[in-house]
């Protein structure tokens, strides 16, 4: 929950039956959640759906990549939260992230708990400076 209500995030992850358990994990938590079955749905919701308080993305998404949305999220919103939850997180990846600010990724498969744990971390208001603290360290 966030300082002012609960906290909404934006899924985007095309395999339908684990956005959907994902989505009811979250829910069950207390967090509002918008879903998006691709890049292109993702970048969508982002803009008629928002505000978000944290994107989860996975990377293989048919449409737009992973990374495409987030570029595209952070045209909009150089300060958007976002984390990255793949099964396959390359050096490219994490590269180009990186270049966009974002490191705080989670490597499929995951437990619910674990899931839940990062969500915590990254919307934590010292979470959110130990992320940035990250970035800064790996650019300079």
């Amino acid at each position: 929950m966030g300082a002012n209500g609960p906290c909404t995030l934006l899924l985007v992850e095309d395999e339908s039956r684990l956005r959907n358990l994902v989505a009811q994990v979250l829910k069950c938590e207390g967090y509002g959640v918008v879903e998006a079955a691709d890049g292109r749905e993702g970048v969508e919701r982002f803009h008629d759906s928002g505000p978000f308080d944290l994107l989860l993305v996975d990377l293989n998404l048919p449409v737009f990549s992973g990374v495409e949305v987030c570029r595209r999220v952070r045209a909009c919103d150089p300060d958007q939260r976002i984390m990255i939850c793949s099964a396959a997180i390359l050096a490219d990846h994490e590269r180009d992230l990186s270049l966009l600010g974002i490191g705080h990724f989670l490597t499929k498969p995951y437990r619910a708990e674990d899931l839940l744990a990062h969500i915590a971390s990254e919307l934590a208001p010292q979470g959110r400076e130990l992320a940035t603290a990250r970035f800064k360290a790996k650019t300079l």
